[in-house]
């Protein structure tokens, strides 16, 4: 997809969106779906559930609640059940039965970037990988607005993960493994190149990105099933990141605990809760 250096400029989201507890999509809580498809491929926009600059494109499909419906069948929050795994609340993404599938989610705070990319990044998360006869493990990405005015889009996984719960915690050090690490696409970048995993320090001080992607604003951060995971359903309990609440741990479900909704109903803001 084409994106312009107007980006940030584009429709701005509801100011006091919260990330602490997460249950819905849209300007409420500053996470969205991004580009999520169907089993046929047709990238999904939906009406309140898609980020809406992101689709700024020529020939972008058109927003409609039909699309919302569409998104929620694949990504959606669930206390139980599917992709659950005994835990108390989890955002599902699901690869979908055919390849052309995808399921994409990110957080776009205020829509005005959410930080800098730059050696203080940390991120971690712990998930839940549905025991289906094959499973991918989802990619931790980034959405960086390089210093050259082009966007580009930064995509981490860890070592293949195995069915049931996992948890992950990287910082701008951490060494790609097996060419398992941060993978760079768009405008020239090697991509899924062979070879092209590496720890995000090593892209910054890159002969050839280093110095368009140090310092750059991120426009968002968030997961992904790609194309090519069919059959994989994944489960997002919480996640940290240096970029998203001030640090603090963002859950994911239906119903906040206890704690979370004591201080909703003496604050009327959105809980932060730890397990």
């Amino acid at each position: 997809m084409m994106f312009k250096t107007s980006f940030l400029l584009a429709a701005t989201i509801a100011a006091g969106a919260s990330a602490g507890y997460v249950n819905t999509l849209g300007a409420a809580s500053g996470w969205y779906s991004d580009d999520t498809r169907n089993t046929a491929g047709q990238v999904l926009n939906g009406l309140n559930s898609s980020f809406q600059p992101y689709f700024a494109y020529p020939g972008a499909p058109t927003a409609s609640s039909a699309n919302d419906a569409a998104i929620a069948a694949q990504l959606y929050f669930t206390d139980s059940g599917s992709a659950s795994g005994g835990g108390s609340g989890v955002m599902v993404l699901d690869g979908t039965t055919n390849n052309l599938g995808k399921t994409s989610v990110r957080y776009y705070g205020n829509g005005n970037g959410i930080g800098q990319l730059n050696a203080s990044f940390t991120s971690s998360f712990r998930m839940f990988i549905d025991p289906y006869s094959t499973f991918r493990t989802p990619a931790l990405n980034l959405l960086v607005l390089g210093n050259n005015g082009l966007v580009y889009s930064l995509a981490w996984q860890g070592a293949t993960a195995a069915a049931g719960w996992n948890e992950f915690s990287l910082d701008a050090s951490t060494a790609a493994v097996n060419d398992i690490g941060w993978r760079v696409y768009g405008n020239g970048a090697p991509g899924s190149a062979a070879g092209g995993a590496r720890s995000l320090n090593d892209w910054l001080g890159d002969a050839s990105l280093g110095s368009i992607l140090s310092g750059a604003t991120v426009l968002g951060q968030g997961f992904n099933i790609g194309s090519y995971q069919r059959n994989c359903r994944v489960g997002i309990d919480w996640l940290e990141s240096s970029l998203i609440n001030g640090g603090e741990r963002t859950d994911f479900g239906v119903v906040p605990a206890p704690g979370a909704l004591a201080l909703l109903a003496c604050t009327g803001a959105i809980g932060r809760r730890r397990r």
